[in-house]
């Protein structure tokens, strides 16, 4: 077992280094949809772009009330599960808006979880305002 091998100190900063490409800070799908070029910069610095198509996309799904509240990129949080690789939305409002745009409606104590097969669907439509965080 991967736990056996590393402490946690270790462990903690292989997920820090792994998950450096999510978000210094997130903005609202209203904000971003208002935005010439919108784009986010990670935590390494990067400026990512985030494709109009899919605010777009997005915002057909989400209430436009939620819009200032609805937070860019979306946070998909993959981890292991026994065998199998699981991805969590522990975003209520992310949550509704997966269950109204692409009929998912699977939760495990209050969070939607996903199958590795769903999030390829997930990805092949959000590329650019999704991002995949990472659980050691």
């Amino acid at each position: 077992m991967v736990v056996d091998r590393f402490g946690d100190r270790t462990l903690a900063k292989l997920a820090e280094s792994i998950n450096r490409h999510l978000p210094e800070k997130r903005h609202s799908l209203k904000s971003m949809l208002e935005m010439e070029n919108p784009s986010f910069r990670a935590r390494d610095g990067i400026e990512y772009d985030i494709e109009k198509s899919e605010l777009e996309f997005i915002a057909e799904h989400v209430d436009k009330e939620e819009h200032d509240r609805f937070s860019i990129p979306i946070i998909l949080e993959m981890t292991s599960l026994g065998d199998e690789y699981v991805v969590y939305v522990r975003d209520r409002r992310h949550a509704d808006f997966f269950r109204r745009a692409f009929g998912f409606d699977r939760y495990v104590n209050s969070i939607m979880m996903l199958y590795s097969y769903e999030l390829q669907r997930v990805r092949k439509l959000l590329k650019t305002t999704t991002q995949i965080m990472f659980r050691v």
